[in-house]
């Protein structure tokens, strides 16, 4: 059953004054940007223990990680402004 009570209905979508969807990404960027924020937050845990630990090369390769994980963020992030002009 649809979320109104009424069967063949869709979800009531949030829409601008345009009558356009207010939400312009996709499942896939939204993943991208959620998953890449954990990630980025796990990786700066693990630079801190590395460092405190004495360990310049993991310091380095997880410094590599963070970089692959903030452009991979700022792609999905461009990409879903990108799709919300077309339309």
């Amino acid at each position: 059953m649809s979320p109104g009570g009424r069967a063949g209905h869709w979800w009531p979508g949030r829409r601008s004054r345009t009558e356009t969807p207010t939400a312009s990404e996709t499942p896939a960027e939204a993943v991208h940007i959620m998953l890449g924020s954990i990630a980025l937050i796990i990786a700066a845990g693990l630079v801190v223990l590395s460092l405190s630990a004495g360990i310049p090369v993991l310091t380095a390769a997880i410094g590599v990680v963070i970089a692959l994980i903030v452009t991979d963020i700022m792609l999905a992030h461009h990409r879903s402004r990108r799709s919300g002009e077309g339309s």
